[in-house]
C-alpha cells in the first residue's frame, strides 16, 4: 500500500527564496526556530487532513509574522532567506522520507494498521503548532477536537478499501467478501440467489459498513471473471458464509 504525500502547495514556496548566499551567522536557537517554523509550514496540510482548520491566508501571514519575529536577529536578509529555504527543503525531505519509509515497510496487516501511529505523530506536531505564537491564529482546533479520533478516522479512510479500517472486524470483512461474490457470481448463481446473499449479509445500521458492502458488491459486479465457474463460486460462498456468521 502506498501512502500519497499530502500537498504542500504554495505554503512552502511562500517561504523559499532563490538566494544563493551561503548559510551562516545564525545562533543555534535561531536555527532551531527556523526548523520549527519550517516543520509547521510543511505539516500544515496534514493538520487540515486531520480535521484542523487552516487560515486560507496562512502562507502570507506566516511570511509576514516570521519576518517581524526575525527582524531583531541582525542577519542579512539574503542570508535569512537562504536559511529559511534550506529549513523548509529539509522538512519537506523529512516528511517525504518518513511517509515513503512507512509505505515501503507496509507489507503486513499490522504494519499497515500502523498508519494511525504515523498520523498521530504528525497530529502532535499540529497540536504544538496551535500554541505557537505565529501559528496559533492560523491552525486552530474545532470545538471538542479529539486527535486520537481524528487520526483513527483518517487512517480508516486510507485503509478501508483494503479491509483494514479499525471498524472492519473479521466478520465484516467476510461479509464484504460475500458481497463481492454476490456481484461477481451473479451471472452464475442467478439473480435470486445473489439478491438473497445481499439481504442476508449486506445489511447494517452503520453507514460505513453499508457503504463498504455496497462498494464490495459493485466491485464484484464489475468483474464477473473474478471467479469463472459456478463450482468456484459455490466453494467461495460456502467458505465465506462460515466466516460471516
Amino acid at each position: 500500500m502506498k501512502l500519497g504525500l499530502l500537498p504542500v502547495s504554495g505554503i512552502v514556496m511562500a517561504l523559499i527564496s532563490a538566494s544563493s548566499v551561503p548559510a551562516f551567522a545564525q545562533t543555534q536557537v535561531q536555527q532551531d526556530r527556523l526548523n520549527r517554523v519550517a516543520q509547521y509550514v510543511v505539516t500544515a496540510p496534514m493538520c487540515e487532513r486531520l480535521g484542523m482548520k487552516l487560515d486560507p491566508a496562512l502562507p502570507t501571514k506566516v511570511e509576514a509574522a516570521f519576518k517581524a519575529e526575525t527582524a531583531p536577529w541582525q542577519i542579512a536578509p539574503a542570508i535569512l532567506d537562504r536559511l529559511i529555504g534550506e529549513s523548509v527543503s529539509r522538512q519537506v525531505l523529512i516528511l517525504k522520507t518518513d511517509l515513503e519509509a512507512a509505505s515501503g515497510n507496509g507489507q503486513t496487516d499490522a504494519q499497515l494498521r500502523g498508519v494511525r501511529t504515523i498520523l498521530l505523530a504528525y497530529g502532535r506536531t499540529c497540536m504544538a503548532a496551535t500554541t505557537d505564537p505565529i501559528f496559533a491564529p492560523l491552525i486552530t482546533l474545532p470545538a471538542g477536537y479529539d486527535l486520537e479520533k481524528a487520526a483513527t478516522d483518517t487512517a480508516d479512510t486510507m485503509l478501508e478499501a483494503g479491509g483494514l479500517a479499525s471498524w472492519q472486524t473479521a466478520r465484516i470483512q467476510a461479509r464484504g467478501d460475500l458481497m463481492m461474490l454476490a456481484g461477481a457470481c451473479r451471472s452464475k448463481i442467478g439473480a435470486e440467489r445473489s439478491d438473497a446473499l445481499v439481504r442476508e449479509f449486506g445489511q447494517s445500521d452503520d453507514p460505513r459498513v453499508r457503504n463498504y458492502y455496497s462498494k464490495s458488491f459493485d466491485e464484484g459486479l464489475a468483474d464477473p471473471a473474478m471467479i469463472s465457474t459456478l463450482a468456484g463460486c459455490n466453494r467461495a460462498i460456502t467458505a465465506n458464509r462460515v466466516k460471516a456468521r
